[in-house]
């Protein structure tokens, strides 16, 4: 007890200050930050600029048995979007396509279609801005779902790799632009951190996209359960993503993600969960040269349930598994990671895999970051399911007062707020899901508004049998 009650109030602190932050934040006019210049989640930037420009690092797209990609760009006011597409492959192939989205509708850019390719990705330029823009995987095997960057970066971080019998765990290196970009790879596994010379000035040429396939023979990082990347760029700039195919130990499906171009002392989730036909961990990734303590303290429950602190050494990576918590229910809860410096340090992935009868399904996702303590109250889908789906969206308060929620689709004329899903009660530090069963919702907009500071996840369906593939709503900034 006398390591819990420090780490209890380390972690309460660090809540509270992200509240107390967020609060000061909703006091001043609308939020100012250069996404250039600091890291954060994808976010809705403010409309008004000259060039507002979103980096999709890519998706498989080669259109063969059914592995397709797409690109998705939200209209989210009343002005018409003009702009162009550059779209890009790993055989170094590129296209500019000139983009008109009418107001208040999406557009979906076929991929495979377009510039098919074994990993093909896209940059979307907006003039005056105004968009939403997230890249999506189709498999087979599951379909996945990942908001594109705001900026481009020198420095990417990936915490979950897995490559065990024979799973593909893919690090994308995305270039957009004219020059070459010189990139080093290091990565951590239980074995420890690792710096082969073979992936040390790796190099990306102009408007092209290398992909570096950790799990092929030779690449020294095979039958690895947990296997973390750092990609430091030594001339240029990058965005960075990851293609996994899970066939093994343990895991089963597709899955893309953004990498995190920051480490942070923070990261939030707002879906977790528990229970029979649940395997949920959180891996932690600590790519500095430093040692960090890290406090997790589940909440959005009854009861919060603090876990003893973990020790997480320089440049290693640890797996936490959910399922060996006392004291922590079944069902549904929130998470939140911290370190007892205000240093960042750290980067945390969770990872579920559930089992619907003979059917077993993977999920991975990035935590989400408060921005210098501001979290956004607005969330946006820029499509939502075409069909029926329980608990699709899921809410955490970070303020300690309770709220409502509203969610809006858009169609034609603007948004609309939706039958059941207005001024829905949360409680003060609450969670709450919400069912998209209206078929106004289908393929449409959604705006999630609350009147706290709130993280919002999104659980859609992934095409294979009932299970769901996570990802984050899209933040305004």
């Amino acid at each position: 007890m006398k390591r819990r009650l420090p780490g209890l109030l380390l972690v309460l602190v660090a809540v509270v200050g992200v509240v107390v932050a967020s609060r000061n934040t909703a006091e001043s006019s609308v939020p100012q930050f250069s996404v250039t210049t600091e890291g954060w989640m994808p976010s809705a930037p403010a409309a008004g600029g000259l060039i507002e420009s979103w980096f999709c690092p890519g998706v498989p797209a080669t259109g063969v048995d059914g592995v397709d990609g797409e690109i998705v760009i939200a209209n989210r006011g009343g002005q018409s979007l003009e702009g162009t597409v550059l779209v890009l492959n790993d055989d170094a192939e590129s296209r500019r396509l000139d983009l008109l989205v009418d107001p208040w509708t999406t557009a979906t850019l076929d991929l495979d279609e377009t510039l098919p390719g074994a990993i093909t990705g896209a940059v979307v330029e907006i003039e005056g801005g105004g968009a939403l823009v997230e890249q999506v995987a189709l498999s087979p095997d599951g379909n996945s779902y990942a908001a594109c960057a705001n900026a481009t970066s020198d420095a990417w971080y990936l915490a979950d790799g897995f490559t065990v019998e024979g799973s593909i765990d893919q690090v994308i290196l995305t270039n957009p632009f004219e020059q070459t970009v010189v990139a080093n790879l290091s990565f951590s596994t239980q074995e420890g951190y690792r710096e082969p010379g073979s992936y040390r000035g790796l190099t990306v040429p102009p408007r092209s996209i290398r992909v570096v396939d950790l799990g092929a023979p030779g690449a020294g990082a095979q039958s690895e359960p947990v296997l973390a990347v750092d990609v430091e760029v030594t001339r240029g700039r990058l965005v960075v993503g990851r293609s996994q195919d899970f066939v093994g130990g343990g895991r089963s499906g597709t899955q893309v993600s953004l990498g995190s171009p920051v480490t942070r002392e923070q990261w939030w989730f707002s879906n977790g969960a528990s229970g029979p036909g649940i395997d949920e961990e959180y891996v932690i990734y600590n790519p500095t040269s430093q040692s960090v303590e890290v406090d997790v303290l589940f909440i959005g429950i009854e009861t919060p349930v603090l876990v003893d602190p973990i020790e997480v050494p320089a440049r290693q990576v640890v797996t936490y598994d959910s399922s060996t918590q006392e004291g922590l229910p079944d069902g549904g809860h929130a998470v939140v990671f911290a370190t007892a410096s205000s240093e960042p340090s750290i980067v945390v992935d969770r990872v579920i895999t559930e089992t619907d009868g003979e059917v077993r399904g993977t999920g991975v996702l990035t935590g989400a970051l408060a921005r210098n303590g501001y979290v956004a109250s607005t969330w946006y889908v820029p499509r939502g399911p075409e069909e029926s789906v329980s608990e699709a969206i899921v809410i955490y308060n970070v303020d300690n007062e309770p709220g409502t929620v509203t969610v809006s689709a858009v169609g034609t004329s603007g948004p609309v707020p939706i039958e059941g899903l207005i001024d829905v009660d949360y409680g003060a530090a609450g969670r709450v899901s919400l069912d998209l069963d209206d078929p106004l919702i289908a393929g449409r907009q959604l705006i999630i508004e609350g009147t706290t500071r709130i993280m919002v996840e999104r659980s859609f369906p992934n095409g294979v049998g009932g299970l769901r593939t996570p990802s984050w709503a899209i933040p305004q900034g």
